[in-house]
């Protein structure tokens, strides 16, 4: 009995080994470790390091390819410099003909458009680059990615380029830019020294003893309709064109316009003025009733204007005198020179009236 039993044990045993085998030997094969990642190449940027200096240094070529008087480059401000800085990155020793990227890397503390840190993302792509049969690749910085990730800037949606944008630069700091081949594990690394944001404007200047003015002064007098304006001795008197008068500061913002037109309310007047002198899209921000220092009752407004193609905000007062507007404006392009209102007030506020 007990050798029937084993004999029949040992044919379960067979017949179970025989059902198991296909079983096992169909069963799919680990899958070979994954190929080492291909060598990376190198990375590198020139200049590598960008200041004040250098910035400043071009503005006046700057200036020139956005059609401005070579005076008004000490008005851009150096940020903008980048612009017109050639930048390029280079490597050597990439797979042949590869796609690489080149990306900067964004610190934590640093805001930047578009970037994911939720997904985990740290860095945008600045440049893209095809290498050669040799592996080695030249590319530069194009004007749009220096607006977008340098400048922090915006376009408007003509394609033209936001000036009131590029306010916020990057901070200055020692940047890691990336380069990342096809096999995003092939990356290469080095530094940029981006020091685009100006230095800290000094402190405010005390404001003027009461009744004197917070600057030195010259005069424009108009013996035919009896009035005079005050403005700053160092603005120097410009070809008035359809205006009265216009003078300039040195870097060729702020301006001052001096005018008269025939109009039913001053609004109307400012507009026509300003349109006459070039002016497009006049709006008016903000205006109220005022009293200048001889008494004379006259009205004030905050606007805006299109002026060279380039956005300029300005103050402007005017007062009737037989049927015409005396118009007195300063106005600025916030790209060239801050807008200032107490400052420009106190300069349209000098309009005084022979007695």
């Amino acid at each position: 009995m007990m050798k029937i039993c084993s004999f029949k044990t040992l044919i379960i045993v067979v017949m179970v080994a025989l059902l198991v085998l296909p079983v096992v030997g169909c069963a799919p094969k680990a899958p070979p470790p994954p190929p080492p990642p291909p060598p990376a190449g190198t990375l590198t940027v020139e200049p590598a390091k960008i200041d004040q200096a250098m910035l400043k240094g071009v503005l006046p070529a700057l200036a020139k390819a956005l059609g401005l008087p070579e005076a008004a480059a000490a008005g851009l401000p150096p940020q903008m410099g980048i612009l017109a800085i050639p930048v390029k990155f280079k490597g050597t020793g990439w797979q042949p003909n590869e796609i690489v990227t080149v990306e900067l890397v964004v610190p934590p503390d640093v805001a930047m458009k578009g970037l994911d840190r939720e997904r985990g993302e740290d860095a945008v792509g600045i440049a893209f680059a095809t290498t050669d049969d040799q592996g080695n690749f030249e590319v530069a910085l194009e004007r749009v990615s220096k607006v977008d990730w340098l400048l922090r800037g915006d376009f408007l949606p003509t394609m033209a380029l936001d000036t009131k944008s590029l306010g916020n630069p990057l901070p200055n700091l020692v940047y890691t830019l990336r380069a990342v081949g096809e096999d995003t594990r092939a990356v290469a690394t080095t530094t940029w020294d981006l020091q685009l944001t100006p230095p800290a404007a000094p402190p405010a200047e005390k404001p003027a003893e009461p009744g004197k003015l917070t600057f030195e002064a010259a005069e424009y007098t108009n013996a035919e309709l009896g009035f005079s304006v005050k403005y700053p001795k160092d603005w120097a008197k410009q070809p008035p064109d359809t205006l009265l008068f216009y003078a300039a500061s040195p870097a060729q913002v702020p301006v001052l316009f001096v005018d008269a037109e025939e109009a039913a309310t001053f609004a109307e007047a400012l507009k026509k003025s300003l349109e006459g002198a070039g002016g497009s899209g006049f709006k008016v921000v903000s205006e109220k009733e005022t009293t200048l220092a001889d008494g004379t009752k006259a009205t004030a407004a905050a606007i805006e204007v299109t002026l060279r193609g380039f956005g300029a905000k300005a103050f402007a007062l005017g007062t009737q005198k037989d049927n015409k507007w005396i118009l007195v404006t300063v106005g600025t392009v916030e790209l060239l020179a801050p807008y200032n209102e107490a400052k420009f007030s106190e300069i349209v506020h000098t309009l005084q009236f022979k007695k």
